[in-house]
């Protein structure tokens, strides 16, 4: 015995208000404004659905009040999500397990979105902080620095897109996995499949499988078959393989230069010759 068996998707959302009202994974969520209310079934004493207005009493420990009330113009609504209260109720009398109500306030919007930006900053990718270095130090460097301002400033916007198309064209040209390959890669015996299960927009063609240094039998995902029954995988992530080819990697290495590369390049510009006109300057 458990919980209700009700899918988290098919429930009835009753909203009147500010208040919104739902069942999900066997509990009561009661929403109004900022604040959601999550009651499992334990904590419900009975409910009632009378006419347009519904109303849910709790038990003594439940909350700060004993009752909860929200009217809906669909007598029906009321009835149905009535209904699945009543299941959650059933479903927590055969229970042994007491969960206890849970409160959760969300911030407003903008300390919402400043609380996830300090997050990703502190604990996220290390890009994340240097992107934040990026945008305090170099607008203020670009203007005040003795250089035509509007020179700086349009090689500050431009070069972060610069960067992430010339990354985009080493992706796509699969020129990161060599990198990788000749830096720290392993190479190891391996046995190629056709993966049966390709679709045209996949990209993949392969699957591979091989035996890690620690024992590990892995099955990846290749682009291309390489010339030898070997592959080169990250230590860091196995996932990553490389498979060895001659020199078939040059044809799409060059349409992804002429799709990304090339833009990528252009956008640089204008910071490698900010960069010439500063070094020239006389200090």
């Amino acid at each position: 015995m458990g919980e209700s068996k009700r899918e988290a998707a098919t429930g009835v959302v009753l909203s009147g208000g500010r208040t919104r009202a739902w069942v999900e994974g066997g509990a009561l969520h009661w929403n109004r404004g900022r604040t959601t209310v999550v009651v499992p079934g334990t904590g419900i004493r009975r409910v009632e659905a009378a006419g347009k207005s519904l109303t849910v009493f709790l038990v003594e420990d439940a909350g700060d009040g004993l009752s909860m009330t929200v009217r809906h113009r669909d007598q029906d609504v009321i009835s149905a999500l009535g209904a699945e209260i009543d299941a959650i109720i059933a479903d927590a009398g055969r229970s042994r397990k007491r969960r206890q109500p849970q409160r959760y306030t969300v911030r407003v919007w903008p300390v919402r979105v400043l609380t996830g930006l300090r997050d990703r900053v502190l604990h996220g990718s290390p890009w994340w902080r240097r992107a934040l270095w990026y945008t305090v130090l170099g607008l203020p460097l670009a203007v005040l620095l003795p250089v035509d301002p509007v020179q700086g400033v349009v090689a500050w916007l431009l070069l972060p897109a610069g960067l992430g198309l010339l990354l985009l064209w080493v992706t796509m040209s699969q020129l990161d996995g060599r990198w990788m390959a000749w830096r720290r890669g392993v190479t190891v015996h391996a046995r190629y499949e056709f993966d049966l299960t390709t679709t045209a927009d996949s990209g993949v063609s392969y699957v591979v499988h091989f035996r890690t240094l620690d024992g590990q039998e892995r099955v990846e995902p290749t682009w291309s078959r390489g010339t030898r029954d070997e592959i080169t995988y990250d230590p860091r992530d196995p996932s990553r393989v490389h498979a060895h080819t001659r020199l078939a990697w040059l044809g799409p290495a060059v349409v992804a230069f002429l799709l990304t590369g090339v833009w990528g390049v252009l956008c640089c510009v204008p910071a490698v010759i900010w960069l010439i006109a500063l070094v020239s300057l006389p200090f």
